[in-house]
């Protein structure tokens, strides 16, 4: 009988008050306005290597809240938010296996310090590292960046493609393998004639310049995305190697999963460089009821004018300013097309303004929601995975540490018993974690490997 296909697990996270329940950080046992301490990141880290995760997944946005300032600030609304990446290194040392997924923007970096910063980071965790790449639209972090409006859709995603190439250059490129000798007796440290100056003049960036940093293990970073809209879908199939897809209902997210691998074959890569996964909201008890009992005691800690403001902080779509009889199907957005699209595309029928509203107020971003015992909520998860074809979940907690504390307590050891996940880590770096041992740097049909050296 063959082994079964174990499951990978990151947690995604956000370096602020409030995550995916907006309101839920007033509850007394929640610790997450511990944000800005060190220590409290080191606990959370700490608890996930007890659970065996593959990584924790830093969220990230330069855009704020614009619209109803004073509900932003009191709710803690996307403000304030401190820069994760900044915390990696010191997370890093508190831990041996856990791997990072930083979010960094095509939109407001410049390729030549970003690649300075990830292979830096690629360096002190010895090939821990992945990117989270997103391309941003919230007119909000335009402003702050000193442009007079946001970009389309279109140009952000042809921004971004741009960037890629631009950093897969200096990952890939500038430093030949044989660049570094580090021959003290003979005083030659790198030898110049292998390390190459990157020049690219673009639409978007313009730059001459060796890569600061001699190669890390990876090289490039693993690259992930989270775009699912035409243009975001065909990005992510592209260049990612990990995938965060959402869907209402199994048969959508397979639809979702489908076409992300069949687009990855038209983009001359295979299905299998691409590791799927879905965000997961777990409560977790001795019993099914108690475990409901829990969600809605966190669910009446919401506030439904918070989540609404977060839905247009995302989209820039003001749900309370529309008809509540229209049809969804009818708006339209230049950002957050996988939020919008949740409700258009993804939807199994068309919704009106005011069942949009409901829907979102109770759930938010987050993904499937499950509230049973440690064997119900492995059951969820087996089945999602075999009916999908996903690789695994992206756990959204509600509460720190109790949700995260709770899973791994409870529904790692499940999932270890059916043989789902594992029960050590190896010593890998995180791509080697997704794909296997030895496979340290990107594969041969990813677009950035033409530019190996």
């Amino acid at each position: 009988m063959p082994d079964k296909k174990q499951l990978h697990l990151g947690l995604f996270d956000i370096h602020t008050p409030n995550q995916m329940t907006q309101g839920l950080w007033a509850h007394p046992d929640n610790q997450s306005y511990r944000y800005k301490e060190l220590q409290y990141w080191i606990e959370l880290v700490q608890l996930l290597e007890k659970g065996k995760f593959d990584f924790i997944f830093f969220a990230d946005s330069y855009g704020y809240p614009d619209l109803q300032r004073e509900l932003a600030y009191r709710e803690a609304v996307y403000t304030p938010s401190n820069d994760p990446m900044l915390a990696i290194s010191a997370l890093a040392a508190a831990t041996k296996h856990l791997a990072f997924v930083s979010t960094a923007s095509p939109t407001y970096e410049q390729p030549f310090a970003h690649a300075r910063r990830f292979t830096t980071l690629d360096h002190l965790t010895n090939g821990r590292i992945g990117w989270n790449v997103v391309a941003t639209g919230a007119a909000s972090g335009a402003k702050a960046f000193g442009r007079e409006e946001a970009l389309s859709h279109e140009d952000r995603y042809e921004q971004a493609e741009e960037f890629l190439d631009v950093s897969y250059r200096l990952f890939e490129a500038s430093w030949e393998n044989e660049a570094v000798t580090v021959n003290k007796a003979k005083r030659f440290y790198a030898d110049a004639a292998k390390i190459h100056e990157i020049q690219h003049h673009g639409k978007y960036f313009k730059m001459t310049a060796a890569h600061a940093c001699e190669p890390s293990v990876q090289r490039t970073p693993v690259i992930f995305q989270a775009g699912s809209s035409e243009r975001g879908r065909d990005f992510a199939a592209k260049h990612a190697e990990g995938i965060f897809l959402k869907a209402p209902t199994k048969v959508a997210l397979k639809k979702q999963v489908d076409d992300i691998r069949a687009r990855a074959i038209k983009h001359g890569r295979q299905p299998e460089d691409i590791k799927i996964f879905s965000g997961l909201s777990a409560i977790v008890a001795d019993t099914e009821q108690a475990a409901k009992e829990k969600l809605a005691h966190y669910q009446a800690y919401s506030s439904r004018d918070a989540a609404l403001l977060t839905y247009y902080s995302s989209t820039g779509i003001d749900l309370k300013e529309l008809d509540p009889n229209a049809p969804f199907q009818a708006v339209n957005s230049e950002k957050g097309k996988s939020h919008t699209e949740r409700y258009t595309r993804h939807a199994e029928h068309v919704l009106t303004v005011q069942q949009v509203i409901d829907d979102f107020a109770a759930k938010e971003f987050r993904g499937i929601r499950i509230a049973g015992t440690a064997q119900q909520i492995a059951d969820e998860m087996e089945s999602w995975m075999l009916e999908t074809g996903i690789d695994g979940f992206n756990l959204e907690r509600y509460i720190m540490p109790g949700t995260v504390a709770d899973f791994v307590e409870l529904v790692v050891p499940e999932l270890q018993a059916r043989g789902l996940y594992r029960t050590e880590y190896a010593e890998q770096t995180l791509r080697e974690r997704l794909f296997g041992k030895g496979k340290t740097r990107l594969p041969e049909q990813h677009p950035a490997a033409r530019y190996r050296n």
